[in-house]
C-alpha cells in the first residue's frame, strides 16, 4: 500500500510552553503531509518506542484514556484507508482529497461546499501538471458564481431547480448558446462526481440526469452545430496559397501539418518533439485521452517540418515553435492558446484573401479530415481509429483492435494526397 499514518512527536515546532504537538504523520503517494491531533506533551513526557504518553504531565491529566483515544483515531484513519484501497479508489485521489476524508468529523461548515471543494480539485490538477484540466474546471466555477450570483454554493444546493435557473440566466444573453453551457455543465457534474466518489456527499444528492426516466434530474442540453468542414478543393487551395508574407505561411503549415497528420489537435502538436519522429513514424500521446497513436508522415508532412528546421533540430527540441517554457506547465498552457488564438486570426485572413466563405480555424483541418475520408469512402472505423475517437458515436464502436496501422495509412495519403 502506497499509503501510511503514524502517530509521531512532531519536534520541528516547539510551542511557548515548551511542549510539542502530537501529529499523524501521513504519507500518500510519497507525498508527506501532517493532520493535527489537537494535542501536545513535554518532550520528557513522551514514549518515543510505544508511540504513547507517559505519567506526569500537566498539559494530559488522565494518561490512559489519552492513549486510548490517540490509537483509536489512528485506527479509524487506517481503517478509511484500507476501505478505499479495497474499493479501488486509494491510488487515484489527492493527499487533500485523502485528508478531507480521513478528517470528515472534524471538518467544518465549509466541507459541505461544492465550491470549496472544487477549488481543491483545481489546485490539486495544477500540481499534477494537469493545467487543461484545471482551466476547465476554473472555467465552470467562474461560470457556476457568475449565472448563480454567489460565491459559496453547498453540494444539497445544487439541484434540478438550480440548474434550470442557471440555464434561463445563461440563455437570455443572446449571444450564448447550449454547447457553451453544456461545457460549463460538463464541468460541474465531473466534479460532482468526484466528490460523490470520494463520499464527500450522497449520491442522492446527484442532479443530473443519468437515463430518460429520471425526470427529476436536469438533463444538459447540446444543438448541433454548423458544418466546420471543407472540400478537397479548399484545401489545395490552402495549399497553394502564398502571399509572400511569412507570418501567414507559417500558420497555414500549422493547419496542414493538423490536417496531413489525420486532423491532428494543435494542443498535441505543440508539444511534439524530434524524438516523437522514428523511421518517418510520428508516435504522441494525445492530451485529452492519454492515448498513444502512430502517424506515417506523408511527403507533405515532410516538407512542413522541413520549412520549420527539422534536420537542425536536436532529439528534444520542439517541431514547431509555439512553447517558449516547457519547464513552466502552466506558462506553456497558456501559450498554445496564445498560438492557438494567433493561428486562427491569420487563417481568417488565408480565407479572405482566397475569397472563402467559411469561418477557417485550426478545428476545421480535424473536420475536414473526417469528411473528406468519408466521401472518399474510407471505412468509418477506420475514421474513428485516426481521430481518436473510442466510439462511433462522436464515432460509436470500439476499433482499437480491428484496424491496423497500415489501413490507417493507406487511409491518410488517400485524403491528404
Amino acid at each position: 500500500m502506497a499509503t501510511s499514518i503514524y502517530i509521531v512527536l512532531d519536534k520541528r515546532r516547539k510551542k511557548t510552553d515548551g511542549s510539542y504537538p502530537i501529529i499523524f504523520r501521513l504519507v500518500h503517494n510519497r507525498k508527506p503531509t501532517t493532520i493535527k491531533s489537537g494535542y501536545s506533551i513535554e518532550e520528557k513526557f513522551w514514549d518515543e518506542k510505544n508511540i504513547k504518553a507517559k505519567r506526569g504531565s500537566k498539559l494530559i491529566p488522565n494518561v490512559a484514556e489519552f492513549n486510548l483515544r490517540l490509537k483509536r483515531k489512528e485506527s479509524s484513519y487506517v481503517e478509511k484507508i484500507v476501505e478505499l484501497e479495497d474499493n479501488g479508489l486509494l491510488k487515484s485521489i489527492s493527499i487533500n482529497e485523502l485528508i478531507d476524508i480521513l478528517t470528515e468529523s472534524k471538518k467544518n461548515d465549509k466541507s459541505k461546499y461544492f465550491t470549496d471543494f472544487a477549488d481543491r480539485v483545481i489546485d490539486d490538477l495544477i500540481r499534477e501538471k494537469r493545467i487543461g484540466t484545471a482551466k476547465a474546471y476554473t472555467d465552470a466555477i467562474n461560470f457556476l458564481k457568475t449565472y448563480s450570483k454567489k460565491n459559496d454554493i453547498a453540494f444539497t444546493e445544487i439541484n434540478f431547480r438550480f440548474l434550470e435557473k442557471l440555464e434561463k440566466r445563461y440563455m437570455a444573453v443572446p449571444t450564448n448558446h447550449y454547447n457553451g453551457l453544456a461545457v460549463y455543465l460538463r464541468g460541474i457534474r465531473a466534479i460532482y462526481n468526484r466528490a460523490i466518489g470520494l463520499g464527500l456527499v450522497k449520491e442522492s444528492h446527484y442532479p443530473f440526469r443519468r437515463n430518460s426516466f429520471e425526470l427529476n434530474k436536469y438533463h444538459i442540453k447540446t444543438e448541433k452545430t454548423k458544418k466546420r468542414a471543407v472540400s478537397k478543393e479548399i484545401i489545395k487551395a490552402i495549399e497553394a496559397f502564398d502571399n509572400g508574407d511569412k507570418i501567414l505561411l507559417k500558420n497555414k503549415y500549422y493547419f496542414l501539418f493538423s490536417f496531413y497528420a489525420m486532423g491532428m489537435n494543435m494542443v498535441d502538436m505543440a508539444k511534439l518533439r524530434k524524438n516523437n519522429i522514428e523511421n518517418g513514424v510520428l508516435t504522441y500521446k494525445r492530451s485529452k485521452t492519454k492515448k498513444t497513436y502512430q502517424i506515417k508522415l506523408n511527403d507533405k508532412a515532410w516538407e512542413i517540418l522541413n520549412y520549420f528546421g527539422y534536420e537542425k533540430k536536436k532529439r528534444n527540441d520542439f517541431l514547431f515553435p509555439m512553447i517558449k517554457n516547457p519547464g513552466n506547465s502552466e506558462l506553456a498552457f497558456k501559450q498554445i492558446k496564445l498560438s492557438i488564438r494567433g493561428t486562427n486570426s491569420y487563417l481568417k485572413k488565408i480565407a479572405k484573401e482566397l475569397n472563402l466563405d467559411i469561418n477557417l480555424t485550426t478545428y476545421v483541418s480535424r473536420h475536414s479530415w473526417a469528411t473528406i475520408a468519408d466521401k472518399s469512402g474510407i471505412d468509418r472505423r477506420i475514421i474513428s481509429q485516426g481521430l481518436g475517437h473510442s466510439d462511433l458515436k462522436t464515432t460509436n464502436v470500439y476499433i482499437d483492435d480491428i484496424q491496423s496501422f497500415e489501413d490507417l495509412a493507406a487511409a491518410n495519403d488517400l485524403i491528404t494526397g
